[in-house]
């Protein structure tokens, strides 16, 4: 009896050691945040949901801890954000050309996607149809891509990257 109990609490403080919830000081839930680690005990990654269970954001790590990627999500399940880092923190470009990308949606269809190089400028902006055809493209050579919707990405999810990793 005493080792079934025993057991019982080891998984129950498992559970919440896997899963940290955050409390306002009225006592209400405001985010949950659940850890993934390496076999190391090094933070892999983590998933924030907000109160209702919707994930928000997502962070993944590098095998020593540091953040590489983290991916935001709007209340419908659509990646709205995602932006690469190095192992210092910066803004890096990926294999795939870009530092950080945005999406927008119309309900759960994607309307527009832009492209940023490491220093938050927009290196392509992309439109879809109602059907989800790219219907247009600009990118950084062409003189009409809007200067002003360049991305201060560091800004954008410097909060969410300070509470990612947890050692």
């Amino acid at each position: 009896m005493k080792i079934a109990l025993v057991l019982l609490f080891i998984s129950l403080a498992l559970s919440f050691a896997l899963i940290s919830t955050f409390v306002s000081a009225e006592g209400n839930i405001t985010s949950l945040r659940d850890y993934k680690y390496w076999d190391d005990g090094k933070t892999r990654g983590c998933d924030i949901y907000d109160p209702d269970g919707h994930l928000r954001a997502r962070s993944y790590n590098r095998r020593g801890g540091t953040v590489e990627k983290i991916e935001k999500f709007d209340l419908n399940g659509n990646k709205i954000e995602a932006v690469l880092y190095d192992e210092k923190g910066r803004l890096t470009t990926g294999i795939d050309g870009w530092a950080a990308k945005r999406w927008w949606y119309e309900d759960s269809r994607m309307v527009c996607e832009m492209s940023y190089d490491a220093e938050g400028k927009p290196i392509s902006k992309r439109q879809y149809s109602e059907g989800g055809n790219l219907i247009a493209a600009q990118f950084a050579s062409d003189a009409n891509i809007d200067p002003y919707e360049e991305a201060n990405m560091r800004l954008i999810l410097l909060g969410i990257n300070r509470n990612l990793t947890k050692e």
